[in-house]
């Protein structure tokens, strides 16, 4: 199991699904947050910061920001906890 996040890619922002795998209990806030209408979103900008977003409707819940590399899966972490408390969940 795996957290599913839309990628949008450059130069032309087509999108492609990405899976990110993390931890039990973080893909099952992940789940949850997903259950509840969110979706996740990823993309590398020009200057190589990686953008994450949670966004349920036409609404953003959270959003971090973070060099490539190995902050990547820590920073995923942090969305989606983010992503669940903005929501009132555990």
């Amino acid at each position: 199991m795996a957290i599913e996040f839309t990628q949008y890619l450059r130069p032309d922002g087509r999108t492609t699904a990405i899976e990110i795998e993390r931890p039990a209990d973080i893909e099952a806030l992940a789940d949850a947050f997903v259950a509840t209408g969110g979706r996740f979103e990823i993309e590398m900008l020009r200057d190589g910061t990686v953008s994450m977003t949670a966004e349920r409707d036409d609404d953003l819940i959270a959003i971090r920001l973070c060099p490539n590399g190995p902050a990547v899966p820590i920073t995923v972490d942090e969305l989606v906890r983010a992503a669940v408390a903005a929501l009132g969940a555990p």
